[in-house]
């Protein structure tokens, strides 16, 4: 089974050992969890979306662990550059309904960085650039 973005950063936060930590996510790369990492700590990413957690259903469905790997490509939709044209009720309920769609622990993952947070202790710029270099311009 593959391991969900939530479950690759907690488990790289549990490593004690930086290097080991750097390690850890570079044998997990994807787009998906470049995306996260940098919504959740470049600066100059900002999402347009109000602070907080929306009113949403979290998902039951077994095994979707899979889910945000497909779906960060629409992260372009809530960040500032991304689509000017979208009104931002649209954008809020595009929002809610990705949320709705991946696993619980991904959808609180993209709350914590919606909000500029990284809920993994240890995952910092520093450590996301040594993974992946130019990943975070700060």
């Amino acid at each position: 089974m593959k391991l969900s973005v939530s479950e690759i950063l907690k488990k790289a936060s549990e490593i004690p050992n930086q290097d080991a930590r750097v390690d850890w996510l570079r044998r997990y790369d994807s787009q998906a969890l470049r995306y996260v990492l940098a919504g959740a700590l470049d600066p100059k990413i900002k999402w347009l979306l109000p602070e907080g957690e929306p009113p949403y259903k979290p998902n039951d469905i077994v095994d979707q662990q899979h889910r945000l790997f497909t779906e960060a490509r629409k992260f372009y939709l809530f960040i500032e550059g991304g689509n000017p044209n979208l009104k931002s009720l649209r954008r809020e309920a595009l929002f809610i309904e990705l949320l709705e769609s991946l696993d619980p622990a991904d959808a609180k993952l993209l709350l914590a960085i919606k909000d500029k947070r990284m809920p993994y202790p240890g995952i910092t710029t520093e450590v996301a650039n040594l993974a992946f270099p130019g990943l975070i311009n700060a």
